[in-house]
């Protein structure tokens, strides 16, 4: 049976952003440097931005089968269109889709079996709103939608975590381990969100004004 996966922002061939995410890929040459001079100009090597690449590709590969389907919430390289199909050719899997991020040059789409701005999918009945960016109020939301997202590096996972009642989850691969993650992961990270959900809805519905749902 297939499977449904999901990650975002996985800047292949970006090197600064090992360091800007602070990516745990660095050689210990190069993490010296940067604790020494955490705001300095840090010139990433070409074999450290090749580990970065070969392991996020390998992670995608270890989890993601052939026929499974996978959702890249935007970000997927640096470059133009050959970078893409290099990066393209390595993940094994065969349906792969693109959700647009601010990184993704328009000439890339080919490399992907379909491209999205934005886009509610259905994965077992579930709804499921993908954009590259976090949305506070998405298609479907009132009716139970979940809403996943990138962009933002893990920087938002305080703030989900303090509203228990927001069916959202950021797939970056910065807050999900350096890997993909599947659907039924994220129906068990949901699952204790959609009781605090369901209650905080019932308040809404039956006029209490203290209470939002975004």
């Amino acid at each position: 049976m297939s499977r449904t996966w999901f990650t975002a922002d996985l800047h292949l061939g970006h090197a600064n952003i090992i360091r800007f995410c602070q990516r745990p890929f660095l050689s210990p040459e190069e993490m010296a440097l940067h604790q020494n001079n955490p705001k300095g100009n840090l010139r990433i090597s070409a074999a450290t931005l090749a580990r970065h690449d070969e392991i996020l590709l390998a992670s995608i590969n270890e989890s993601v089968q052939e026929h499974d389907t996978l959702w890249i919430l935007g970000d997927f390289c640096w470059g133009g269109i050959e970078a893409a199909k290099k990066y393209r050719s390595r993940i094994l899997c065969k349906n792969v889709h693109l959700v647009w991020g601010n990184h993704d040059p328009l000439g890339i789409a080919e490399c992907f079996q379909r491209v999205h701005d934005q886009i509610l999918i259905t994965v077992q009945g579930q709804d499921i709103f993908l954009n590259h960016y976090p949305m506070r109020s998405w298609h479907r939301s009132f009716h139970g939608a979940w809403h996943l997202y990138g962009h933002v590096h893990g920087r938002l996972s305080q703030e989900d975590q303090a509203q228990p009642w927001l069916l959202v989850k950021d797939v970056g691969i910065d807050n999900c381990q350096y890997r993909p993650i599947s659907f039924e992961e994220i129906q068990g990270y949901m699952k204790p969100r959609i009781e605090a959900f369901k209650k905080r809805r019932a308040a809404f519905l039956s006029g209490d004004t203290s209470v939002t749902l975004t």
